[in-house]
């Protein structure tokens, strides 16, 4: 494969006399990949991009070809979304360059004539859509006749294409629409949809221009306006074969790093395979983008405070076991995690959450960066390694989380087990648990050896009761049928809400359980002010309540707080049956 230079003109691969300058960036939803064509007789532009400074750069180049010899300028759009594409209708320069044609995919070519903020993902990044007229509407209906040497007039030039189709495996065929470029040499566009209804690639020579189709499975951007899963299949089976064909030694994506042929099958091969699992996913939109930054924020607010209690009680149990002398249990407990790196993941977050408060980044870019953020914390949390030492729920919970918006990031509803559950039980359980070490004794006493002592030992300093001074009255009801819920989530929730009440300062509430209508409940009364129970805490608390099957009900009650979680009981009695109440607050 010729490697492709960032910002160097240098000859395009299989075509004479032809260069290619890549303009490439990171991988972001700013601004994509921009790549130029320059011929003898015609300039190229694949997707002028996002960003000004970076149309203020292509824009000299072309002023510099055009003033050493004047040519047509064709501007080829992969699709019609604004990182792709939003220079071209804003940059003085692309809005006024001589003998310019635009070449469109007709579905997005539609949308730019027409102003569609929807299909253009403008309304998701909160940006003005100019709208443009589009010269050339390239591959119109697939039941519409080929036409042969089809002329465009633009700018008082003269642009010819003709529509034919190239053979592929089995029998198949994908339709083609060519330009041409230099002598014998063309463009072929080729149209792909999937990632949205206008993707094009394009080839020139022995390279194929791909636009964001690598990228149509990727969390944030499997489910956008347009997106369709059985379309992206077809695309990537008739790429694949193109591939396969031979004569294409590079493709350029829309952002990152080129890739060679042999890595573009691999990627489609592996890409077919993560498609197969996004059936159901959910559209983005607006309302998917606020809801989704909000949880992000509430979830890494959470995160941060159960990741500060296990960093504090790791450090805090390898300080005592070096003043046992048990150094080398101390020091694996300090490698157990890496808190600096978890302490600079999650400021980064907090600092991102700040900008998007205060306007300075969209939803969008937040609820990404959370994702990032999570995944980059799974892969240094070890919850089994960690668990051998901290209570096992605490564990458990970090990784729930991460998990959860892992999941919702990625378009759908996270896991939820749902099962007949006695929530008087369960309730106590968990009450139980809370004054209930989660080490023996004996396991110390009973040691055999130097290692398996340290690490009791470590199991014994590492446990904290955090309700030592709570007292907890609990009145279960009796005679009450089955709850529907998440009994694992339910005991989290749970553990949360009695964290909540203690950190409030409560020194003592009770619990209940009982039934209201067709519904099972459990209800805290305690004396701390509603103020305690903020904003993002209400809001954690709704969506977790939720996840386990319930709802959940804050109140102000005299001088305290009264707190209900409402589950549908299974098989009520007739004459219980009643909705429960939806204000979810």
């Amino acid at each position: 494969m010729t490697e492709m230079e960032n910002q160097v003109w240098q000859p395009l691969p299989g075509v004479e006399n032809v260069q290619i300058f890549s303009f490439l960036r990171k991988i972001d939803i700013i601004s994509s990949n921009s790549y130029l064509v320059a011929a003898p007789d015609l300039l190229v532009v694949v997707d002028p991009g996002g960003l000004p400074e970076q149309a203020d750069i292509l824009a000299g180049e072309i002023s510099r070809l055009l003033a050493e010899k004047p040519r047509p300028v064709l501007v080829c759009l992969t699709h019609v979304h604004l990182d792709h594409c939003a220079q071209l209708m804003r940059h003085p320069a692309f809005r006024t360059l001589p003998h310019r044609i635009i070449a469109v995919q007709e579905h997005g070519a539609r949308a730019l004539e027409t102003g569609d903020r929807a299909a253009t993902i403008a309304d998701l990044i909160q940006q003005d859509l100019i709208v443009t007229g589009i010269d050339i509407h390239l591959l119109p209906g697939a039941n519409e006749a080929m036409r042969v040497g089809e002329e465009y007039h633009a700018e008082g030039i003269v642009c010819s294409s003709f529509i034919d189709s190239v053979p592929l495996e089995g029998g198949k065929t994908l339709r083609r629409q060519c330009i041409p470029l230099a002598g014998e040499s063309v463009l072929e566009f080729f149209h792909t949809p999937g990632h949205s209804p206008d993707s094009v690639c394009i080839r020139i020579g022995e390279v194929l221009f791909i636009g964001d189709l690598v990228f149509a499975t990727a969390p944030g951007v499997a489910g956008l306006k347009g997106w369709d899963l059985e379309a992206l299949l077809t695309s990537l089976d008739n790429i694949t074969s193109l591939l396969s064909h031979g004569g294409i030694s590079v493709c350029l994506p829309g952002h990152g790093r080129p890739l060679d042929t042999p890595m573009m099958l691999r990627t489609l091969a592996a890409m077919k395979k993560e498609a197969a699992r996004l059936e159901g996913i959910e559209s983005i939109n607006p309302e998917w983008i606020k809801e989704t930054a909000a949880y992000a924020g509430d979830l890494m607010d959470e995160v941060d405070r159960l990741f500060t209690i296990i960093a504090g009680r790791l450090v805090y149990v390898a300080h005592v076991l070096d003043e046992l002398e048990e150094s080398g249990e101390a020091d694996r407990l300090r490698g157990m995690i890496d808190s600096n790196l978890v302490d600079e993941l999650l400021s980064d977050f907090n600092r991102f959450s700040l900008e998007y408060h205060s306007g300075q980044v969209l939803g969008i870019h937040l609820a990404l960066k959370a994702n990032q953020i999570s995944q980059k914390l799974e892969r240094i949390y070890s919850g089994e390694v960690i668990g051998s030492v901290l209570d096992l729920s605490l564990v458990r919970r970090v990784e729930r989380l991460l998990l959860d918006y892992t999941i919702t990031f990625r378009g759908f509803r996270p896991h939820v087990d749902l099962e007949a559950t006695d929530i008087s039980i369960a309730a106590g359980e968990v009450a139980s648990a809370l004054s209930c070490p989660h080490y023996r004794d004996e396991t110390i006493i009973d040691a055999e050896s130097e290692e398996e002592f340290a690490r009791a030992l470590a199991l014994r300093i590492a446990y904290v009761n955090p309700f030592e001074n709570v007292e907890i009255v609990y009145n279960p009801g009796k005679d009450l049928p089955l709850a529907l819920m998440d009994r694992g989530r339910f005991s989290d929730l749970l553990q949360y809400i009695f964290e909540k009440i203690s950190a409030a300062g409560a020194t003592r509430f009770t619990l209940t359980t009982g039934r209201r209508g067709g519904n099972v409940q459990i209800i805290f009364h305690c004396a701390v002010s509603p103020s305690a129970f903020n904003e993002k805490v209400r809001q954690f608390l709704v969506k977790s309540s939720s996840l386990s099957g319930g709802i959940c009900t804050l109140s102000p009650e005299g001088d305290g707080l009264s707190l209900m979680l409402q589950y549908p009981a299974v098989n009520p009695e007739p004459q219980y049956l009643e909705k429960p109440n939806q204000t979810g607050r």
